[in-house]
């Protein structure tokens, strides 16, 4: 009996605590979410994990110290509370798919992070590719870069902002007058090395008790964009939340100091604008935004037109770039490769650096791809600058070993690439010898030449892969060939084969009909470079047969206006005509380029007819109509 009745005084007793404890737990609680939805993030995360820490499992809390991990890029301690959140409750928003997919990265357990990110994209209607396919590409991108941190940093975080010769800026929070909420660190400003090894204030107004980060300068070293918290004449805006976003300002030299500073006319107080990067002659400027109009989702990259007289056109969304997640550091060479960080494209882990390459012929970016190990990993990598003339530069990581993010050093190494091969008959598979093979940039212009020997085989030998993309080979009473390859440190082998025809021309027919046509991108003038193969095929037919004369005729599908499918299908007419001569057909030999625009359609797609993108581009097409043989 006394010992029933300690037993029931204890059960009073627990239960008295558990109520104090429960309401001191709602306090604390309401304090922790208040500070979560202002982004103290480490605040936040003490009291949460305090509370966990007494045996108390929700959710919601795992979710917010997830979430709290990760905005701060710790991923494996996010990682932790996301797979608790998975266990208590499988079925969560889509969006935690995602961050835990990419948290199982950073310790490359990449098959099960496949299972998450695969439920994260098709839940937005997107194809995903699986970690067994990517990671053999960015392996294949991988190595052209010797890396090693940078002697400038300090136990902040830091990251590159800008290089202009051997003049390193850097956001550093060396300095920094407040601590930041977010991350316990202080407010970061922008320092500059002029070559050395040490961080130099940045004279001028560019500096505030608020953070200053990444940049870009104009070539002529006049002007300077920043990004600023929103903070201009000593008044700190906020959001309708109360949150203080980012926006660009510019500055103008004078002397040798910053001044003069101006608010950009496309900031809000509403949506963060930052990161801002210029194109090589200075006439774009691009920056990051989560704006949520014309949005992808996350942060997305954004072009304006700076004009001369120093207005701005409309910011354009660049969707060739920009993915549901986080699109971060936009940087331009002079060469206008661009190069970003994403969390959205195939990855490592955490974000990666991607780099575009740009057709100089339609200025149109090409294929994205991560430029591989070792200047990406497993953790946050971004913030690239890099001097083309010296093949230096620097990026930012938060990999092991560093003391937040830290600032790394590379050099691009140079690489070389044998091309060998051998060229064949298409039908017999017979050695073809004494033909004439050449090597063409990405543009189609002829690099070097050689013939291939007796045995059909042929060689080139170091060449710089940044200069070669196609291998083509010719000979008399064959029809030209033409192979695209990726050029890679060591030796590429592609066997050409030639097809041998008895062409038979008349008046009237079409050298097309021989081989196909030539056809277009939608709404575009200029030659593909897959259609310049077929191009190369004409071309030999006519310089072959020097009494041939032809005209070129060129044609539209039925979308947009008569009038502008006209003139279109004119400017596909002169650009198949001004291809022709470049490869060395006489002028005497194309008599014609006249455009019909939709007025000659190959099938029912007309005005108004639904019809499959495939049946359309069959109507986008240039002929070559032979008046006289």
């Amino acid at each position: 009996m006394k010992h029933i009745k300690h037993i029931v005084s204890y059960s009073l007793v627990l239960l008295s605590f558990m109520t104090l404890q429960s309401q001191n737990q709602d306090r604390q609680l309401k304090k922790a979410d208040k500070k979560f939805k202002n982004l103290a993030y480490v605040d936040a995360v003490k009291i949460y994990e305090e509370v966990i820490s007494n045996g108390f499992e929700d959710a919601n809390i795992y979710s917010k110290l997830g979430n709290a991990y990760y905005f701060n890029a710790n991923y494996d301690e996010a990682g932790k509370w996301y797979e608790k959140l998975f266990a208590l409750e499988p079925e969560q928003e889509n969006i935690y798919n995602f961050r835990y997919g990419q948290c199982l990265k950073s310790e490359e357990k990449y098959e099960l992070s496949d299972k998450y990110l695969r439920t994260y994209y098709r839940a937005l209607g997107h194809k995903y590719v699986n970690s067994s396919l990517y990671l053999e590409d960015i392996e294949k991108a991988s190595g052209y870069y010797t890396v090693k941190k940078a002697t400038v940093n300090s136990k902040y975080s830091d990251y590159p902002g800008f290089l202009s010769g051997e003049d390193l800026y850097v956001i550093s929070a060396e300095n920094g007058a407040k601590k930041t909420d977010w991350n316990g660190e202080p407010t970061s400003d922008v320092f500059h090395t002029n070559g050395s090894n040490f961080l130099v204030d940045l004279k001028g107004k560019v500096n505030t008790p608020y953070n200053e980060g990444s940049l870009a300068i104009t070539k002529d070293g006049s002007t300077m964009y920043f990004t600023r918290n929103d903070f201009q004449n000593l008044k700190l805006g906020r959001d309708k939340h109360k949150i203080v976003r980012l926006k660009i300002y510019r500055a103008s030299r004078q002397g040798d100091s910053w001044g003069d500073i101006v608010e950009l006319p496309f900031n809000s107080s509403e949506y963060s604008v930052g990161h801002p990067a210029l194109s090589s002659d200075d006439s774009i400027l691009y920056f990051v935004s989560d704006n949520d109009e014309n949005s992808k989702g996350g942060t997305d990259i954004y072009k304006v037109d700076i004009f001369e007289d120093g207005t701005y056109g409309t910011p354009i969304n660049m969707e060739h770039f920009n993915t549901p997640e986080d699109e971060l550091f936009p940087f331009v060479d002079v060469n206008d490769t661009f190069y970003f960080a994403s969390n959205g494209h195939s990855n490592l882990g955490g974000l990666d650096i991607f780099a575009s390459k740009i057709d100089q012929e339609d200025r149109h970016y090409t294929e994205i791809y991560n430029v591989g190990r070792p200047v990406n990993s497993t953790f946050d990598d971004f913030a690239f600058v890099f001097d083309f003339q010296t093949n230096k530069g620097y990026f930012a990581s938060n990999r092991p070993n560093t003391s937040s993010d830290d600032i790394f050093a590379f050099d691009k190494k140079a690489c070389l690439v044998s091309v060998e091969g051998v060229v064949r008959e298409q039908k017999t598979g017979t050695l073809i010898p004494h033909a004439f093979v050449s090597l063409l940039d990405e543009h189609n212009k002829v690099i070097q030449t050689t013939t291939s020997e007796a045995s059909g085989r042929y060689t080139f030998d170091d060449v710089n892969c940044e200069d070669v993309r196609f291998v083509r080979a010719e000979k008399k009473d064959y029809v030209a060939n033409e192979l695209s390859f990726v050029p890679k440190n060591g030796m590429v082998f592609n066997e050409i084969a030639l097809d041998r025809r008895i062409w038979t021309i008349i008046e009237d027919s079409d050298l097309a009909d021989l081989l196909r046509p030539i056809y277009f991108d939608l709404d575009k003038s200029n030659i593909r470079n897959d259609e310049k193969v077929e191009l190369e095929k004409i071309a030999t037919i006519l310089i072959n047969n020097p009494n041939i004369v032809v005209a070129i005729e060129s044609h539209t599908d039925s979308r947009a206006s008569d009038t502008y499918n006209l003139e279109l299908s004119k400017r596909r007419a002169y650009a198949t005509r001004t291809y022709l001569f470049e490869r060395g057909v006489p002028r005497r030999q194309i008599e014609s380029a006249i455009g019909y625009g939709e007025s000659q359609l190959i099938n029912k797609c007309s005005n108004g007819v639904p019809c499959k993108e495939e049946e359309h581009s069959e109507n986008r097409r240039s002929r070559f109509i032979v008046v006289k043989n």
